[in-house]
């Protein structure tokens, strides 16, 4: 409604709830020659009465009749309205949320600079997803040396380990990639602490680093999954551009990836840390940020300074900083507690113990494996105790698992046995027919051609063993009498 119309509108309901203008005084009275600018009463309601037909008239094309005064003017304003065009409703701006007003931490400021922290613990009672963090306090101290199979970790001591992983800005790693995020948790009396130390901007890095370093120097023993390839030697990179040393390069590490393949892959397909947390901890997330998203992420939080999609870039940290001391409180587990429920699990956790010559505890855990169905790690134990007893002289058993593979269409198991018939038994008749019945039952597994390959070489040498030994036993020519 243009604001001329709405001077008029104001008018004629002046002149409706009033009825009549202002009474004339004396001292109104025009000086001589000069107009009166106050209407008489009548005048003035004739006036009204006038402009408000005009405005129905070009409004809405007729007169209100019959309508009270309030009604008329009702009716125009809404007629009025209706004909004006609305204003575009200003768009809310998406104002930049600040990562300090969402995760709760704290500004840290020493001699390279400032940077921000994030502190937090739980009891050690507490349960990520079906392990406790309370085994911490009874892991053997042989745990690690067995699990790594390196003298080295006997005296490694996990309840005084730091645990560490990083969030980086890319993946490949290499002197242009910076970790904007480190995540440590370890154990404090009763408290399982965490620490997140992140870096705002790339100016951080320094003050970030040297934080890091003065909170780390009491450690000796370090975990991480994987960081022997990635996360230290890009944390040592970054110390040294800063012209500092990494706090825990003499520490004994642990990197809990090559246990962890050598207690799972049998079982499961990947050994990737969220793989092992969900199938072995139960542990679910939900809402999780994909690892290959967070350097995009810290990329537009550096641009943009909004923060909401980066705290869940925190959040995803604590989960793995959680998840790996739970899956190494549930490593320690298995090898002190031979807890391996599917034969996959026996067949792995008896190979851990034999590479550490724990030999009694290796043959139970392969015996319990016979009990299973017919399976590939079946074999494999079928297989592993017939080598070693035939390392301990027990030749008739040996056979007999060598058999039994056979039987069950395992390529070495008759390749053993033909092993043993050509060379100890040197029964080289009942040996070519082992490697022939090899040849003749199709591809052997694994389909890659090695165990053909053995089979066709032992073939030929002892088909000429058998053509020479046969010819040296063959009579010569008659020598014809005098």
């Amino acid at each position: 409604m243009s604001r001329p119309l709405q001077d008029r509108l104001a008018q004629l309901r002046r002149g409706a709830s009033e009825g009549v203008g202002p009474p004339a005084s004396e001292d109104q009275t025009p000086a001589p020659g000069v107009r009166s600018a106050v209407a008489r009463p009548r005048d003035q309601a004739s006036s009204a009465a006038g402009e408000l037909e005009r405005l129905e008239r070009a409004l809405t094309g007729e007169i209100g009749e019959g309508l009270s005064l309030k009604e008329r003017l009702e009716r125009l304003v809404s007629v009025a309205a209706r004909g004006r065009p609305r204003a575009a409703e200003p768009v809310p701006s998406r104002r930049p949320v600040p990562i300090e007003e969402l995760i709760q931490g704290q500004r840290v400021t020493n001699q390279r600079g400032e940077f921000f922290l994030v502190e937090g613990d739980v009891h050690l009672d507490f349960r990520h997803g079906q392990v406790s963090l309370s085994r911490f306090q009874t892991v053997s101290p042989e745990s690690p040396f067995i699990l790594t199979g390196d003298r080295e970790f006997e005296s490694f001591d996990i309840s005084r380990a730091v645990f560490l992983d990083t969030e980086t800005t890319g993946l490949a790693g290499g002197t242009g990639t910076a970790a904007f995020l480190v995540g440590v948790g370890f154990v404090d009396g009763d408290r399982f602490c965490l620490r997140q130390y992140f870096m705002r901007d790339y100016h951080e890095e320094a003050a970030l680093l040297r934080g890091l370093a003065e909170d780390l120097r009491g450690f000796r023993h370090l975990v991480t999954f994987n960081g022997r390839i990635f996360d230290i030697p890009l944390l040592e990179a970054r110390y040294r551009l800063n012209r500092d040393r990494f706090p825990l390069g003499e520490a004994l590490h642990l990197d809990l990836l090559p246990p962890a393949r050598r207690l799972w892959k049998e079982r499961l397909e990947s050994c990737r840390l969220q793989t092992l947390e969900n199938a072995l901890l139960g542990v679910v997330r939900e809402g999780d940020v994909p690892g290959e998203d967070i350097p995009g992420i810290y990329f537009n939080y550096v641009r943009t300074r909004d923060g909401r999609a980066l705290a869940r870039v925190l959040d995803h940290n604590r989960i793995d900083i959680l998840s790996l001391a739970a899956l190494a409180a549930l490593a320690c587990q298995w090898v002190e507690d031979d807890f391996a429920d599917d034969p996959r699990d026996a067949y792995s956790l008896a190979r851990v113990f034999e590479r550490v010559a724990l030999h009694d505890r290796c043959e139970e855990l392969y015996r319990r494996v016979l009990e299973s169905s017919p399976s590939a790690v079946r074999n494999a134990s079928l297989l592993r105790l017939a080598d070693r007893a035939r390392r301990g002289g027990d030749l008739v058993r040996a056979l007999a698992w060598w058999q039994e593979a056979a039987d069950q269409g395992e390529w070495l198991g008759l390749r053993n046995l033909a092993v043993h018939h050509e060379h100890r038994s040197r029964d080289l008749g009942l040996a070519l027919r082992l490697v022939e019945q090899g040849l003749a039952g199709g591809e052997p597994s694994p389909p890659n051609g090695k165990a053909t390959a053995d089979f066709r070489r032992r073939r030929e040498r002892l088909k000429r063993k058998l053509g020479d030994e046969w010819a040296e036993r063959r009579p010569g020519p008659r020598q014809p009498t005098g």
